[in-house]
């Protein structure tokens, strides 16, 4: 028995995988635990309805970061040479650039007009940011994703710590100096998010040098992976309406202080995610990128069972605790986002299982059934949040195991791609055959 163990631990030991994946987590700890250093005090300078406010416009952000680089960003992993990724991260950084100003036009001239429809009309001269955190966001994408080609994963876990930690380190500075409100937490994610890309711009300044050696142009590349912006573009539109649609639901159909509550909740359940999926989900997509067929159903199926594993305890005590913990820890005002909290247990704990497998898609280029999950993942929550009548709470639970059930289907479809893939099969000809 302890031959066998040790067996197994030596294996650990020389299993590129794990050191992969233990590199990245301790950054992912480092940066979660300043997090959670600091919430605490940051809940006691700004209230649920600053919170609100910031996730309105994170939304916003968000909503257009995921399609800013067309997701050609994703294809920086794929080709064969170096090279020629250094020319395509070229080619991304100057579709960012030109989203960002148009986005810092649009939102800033239209300011008055986007914050009455969202109710809120203090956002409006926020709306002029905009455009810089979609830059800073979508060249931190980039970046990360030649980083991961190389296997840097040391600069990944450094880049995590500096965006999470310095983030919430200048909005408590700001907070510190009397500028609070909404200005506060918008201010002090952009100086997080600017240290952030300043440090992983120089960790991979060598995606700048070499170009010359490439024979191909960025409209060739462009061309050799359309896929992306035609195939994984749209799921990734679709994702980021379904993420960004609640809040902006729960902001106008509910309130904002609510939507606070909502922000910090999921905010704080994320932690646990981050903890054991940011990790796997990066090493993941590198090894899937590089895999031959026979061994992708086995591999994926090992992530189902790691992750369920890893998650299991954490979840359980999230749904125990939380309603007790977060008015204890974060303020008596913060009562409501314990008790949602508890509601997200199943959604999120399903999502900790989903997130490294979902990338199979990619790789085998099936983005088209992605895109169909993502219809079904998209309409459900945004239709029941908006019909449900009633406590927010109440709602968000069935909400949550609706979406738990969805992702359990999610689950058995990629190991069936990734078990066609191994067979030599076109997952899209599977309905034909049938």
């Amino acid at each position: 028995m302890s031959s066998s163990i040790g067996r197994r631990v030596a294996m650990w030991r020389r299993s590129q995988f794990l050191r992969h994946v233990l590199t990245l987590l301790t950054g992912t700890v480092a940066a979660q635990v300043l997090v959670l250093v600091l919430t605490p005090v940051l809940s006691r300078l700004y209230s649920p309805r600053d919170y609100g406010l910031f996730s309105l416009y994170a939304s916003l952000v968000a909503t257009v970061t995921v399609v800013a680089a067309l997701r050609y960003d994703m294809a920086i992993m794929l080709p064969r040479h170096d090279a020629d990724a250094k020319v395509l991260k070229k080619g991304v950084t100057r579709l960012i650039i030109a989203i960002s100003v148009g986005a810092t036009l649009v939102c800033g001239i239209g300011s008055p007009l986007i914050a009455r429809a969202l109710g809120k009309p203090e956002l409006a001269p926020w709306l002029w940011l905009v455009g810089l955190s979609i830059f800073t966001l979508g060249e931190i994408s980039a970046l990360t994703y030649w980083l991961n080609r190389r296997s840097n994963y040391k600069a990944i876990g450094i880049n995590r710590v500096l965006q999470s930690g310095g983030t919430a380190l200048a909005q408590l500075a700001l907070a510190l100096g009397k500028i609070t409100g909404v200005g506060g937490l918008i201010l002090g994610t952009l100086v997080g998010q600017g240290t952030a890309l300043l440090t992983l711009r120089h960790k991979a300044r060598e995606v700048r040098q070499g170009l010359d050696a490439s024979e191909e142009s960025i409209r060739g590349l462009f061309g050799r992976y359309r896929r992306m912006p035609l195939l994984n573009g749209p799921n990734a539109l679709v994702d980021a309406v379904r993420t960004n649609g609640i809040n902006l639901i729960i902001g106008v159909v509910y309130s904002g202080a609510l939507l606070g509550q909502f922000y910090m909740a999921w905010k704080l359940l994320e932690v646990p995610l981050a903890l054991i999926n940011g990790a796997l989900a990066q090493v993941f997509f590198q090894r899937l990128s590089v895999m031959e067929r026979g061994t992708m159903f086995a591999f994926a199926k090992t992530s189902v069972y790691r992750s369920a594993v890893l998650g299991i305890i954490p979840f359980a005590l999230i749904y125990w605790l939380s309603p007790w913990a977060f008015p204890v820890v974060l303020g008596a005002e913060w009562a409501d986002a314990g008790n949602i909290a508890r509601a997200l247990v199943p959604w999120l704990f399903m999502s900790l299982i989903t997130s490294p497998i979902s990338t199979i898609f990619v790789v085998t280029e099936t983005q088209h059934l992605m895109l169909a999950h993502a219809l079904v993942y998209t309409a459900v929550p945004l239709s029941l949040l908006f019909f449900l009548k009633g406590d927010i709470v109440s709602n968000l639970t069935i909400v949550s195991l609706a979406m738990a059930v969805i992702l359990v289907a999610f689950t058995v479809m990629a190991l069936w791609v990734g078990h066609r893939f191994d067979r030599g099969l076109d997952p899209k000809a599977a309905v034909l055959e049938g």
